[in-house]
């Protein structure tokens, strides 16, 4: 069965984190992550959305520990997947000249959505099959979900529960109200 889809780093960077490193209340959403990347990789259909100028790998080999056994199973899998990955899955982002991502949708509700997490939301919108993008820890990403859905663009979460508990935490008790 074919997998594809765009992965925010924290996925496998939550996966590869040391249990003894993750707070209590991140325990069941490592072990979400967990389970993921095995089922995963263990998937010969699976694919990964990777963009043509390598931001979201260099942004894996940043993050994502080699050092834990679920660290090294995911970097075997995409040191291999790197080699034979299509040209459809390898897709070019276009820029503008300050630098922005042209398939971003750039507008007033998603203005202060993070610079850095763009480039995912700008490949599954610039890829033919608009693949969904798999999110773990960034409950922020829950204040924009509608928003991108109205652009093609979906998010999967792999723990709701914790993306809703971050997104409480970091949004709404930060701000007073929902974006």
């Amino acid at each position: 069965m074919e997998n594809k889809i765009i992965m925010d780093t924290n996925v496998a960077a939550k996966a590869a984190t040391p249990v003894e490193e993750c707070k209590d209340e991140e325990l069941n959403l490592q072990k979400e992550c967990m389970v993921f990347i095995k089922d995963f990789v263990d998937n010969p259909g699976s694919k990964l959305v990777l963009d043509a100028d390598y931001e979201i790998s260099k942004e894996y080999r940043n993050r994502i520990s080699m050092n834990t056994p679920a660290g090294k199973k995911f970097w075997r899998w995409f040191n291999s997947y790197q080699s034979r990955i299509s040209a459809a899955d390898f897709v070019k982002l276009e820029k503008d000249a300050e630098g922005n991502y042209k398939m971003f949708p750039m507008e007033e509700r998603t203005k202060e959505f993070d610079l850095s997490d763009r480039k995912f939301i700008a490949l599954a919108r610039t890829h033919s099959e608009h693949p969904p993008v798999v999110e773990a820890a960034d409950g922020k990403w829950l204040g924009y979900k509608e928003v991108f859905e109205e652009y093609g663009v979906y998010i999967e979460f792999l723990d709701m529960e914790y993306a809703r508990m971050m997104y409480d935490r970091k949004v709404l008790n930060k701000s007073g109200h929902a974006i």
